[in-house]
């Protein structure tokens, strides 16, 4: 008979920042295309196939209010950038309240909704003709006396 190995506790993870709080948007459905979420230290990183998304979190020390700064990148088909942005959005509340979850969830989702209409516009874009199709033409009209 072998004698199972002891049995190790498991060490706790060592829990800092503001964006553990917010963890609880990986399981929302509206995150369910995104290929990698994560909510460490003070930044959540969401990439979807369209865009690539960096919110970084820090409490501002006058007013108590939580300021996001989001940090967005757009992406070709091709893998290469597309456009930059760049939004800050100062949210009241506690910390990780479900009203400012809710003011995150909807901002990421907003802008991978904007990418994948980007790159549907891209994708279906008829290309302009070098002269327009209707010439303009002098028209002579015969009036009646």
């Amino acid at each position: 008979m072998t004698q199972a190995p002891p049995r190790r506790r498991p060490r706790p993870a060592l829990v800092r920042g503001l964006a553990t709080r917010f963890a609880l948007i990986i399981t929302d459905p509206r995150a369910g295309n995104a290929r990698h979420i994560s909510c460490t230290d003070d930044t959540i990183d969401v990439h979807y196939p369209e865009t690539r998304i960096r919110c970084r979190l820090r409490r501002m020390a006058a007013s108590g209010r939580l300021l996001c700064t989001f940090h967005v990148t757009h992406l070709a088909p091709d893998g290469s950038t597309d456009g930059t942005y760049h939004v800050e959005l100062a949210l009241d509340g506690a910390t990780g309240s479900p009203a400012q979850r809710e003011a995150v969830l909807h901002q990421l989702h907003a802008y991978h909704c904007a990418a994948a209409a980007s790159r549907l516009r891209a994708a279906t874009r008829v290309p302009r003709r070098d002269r327009p199709l209707n010439h303009p033409a002098d028209r002579t009209v015969a009036m009646a006396a």
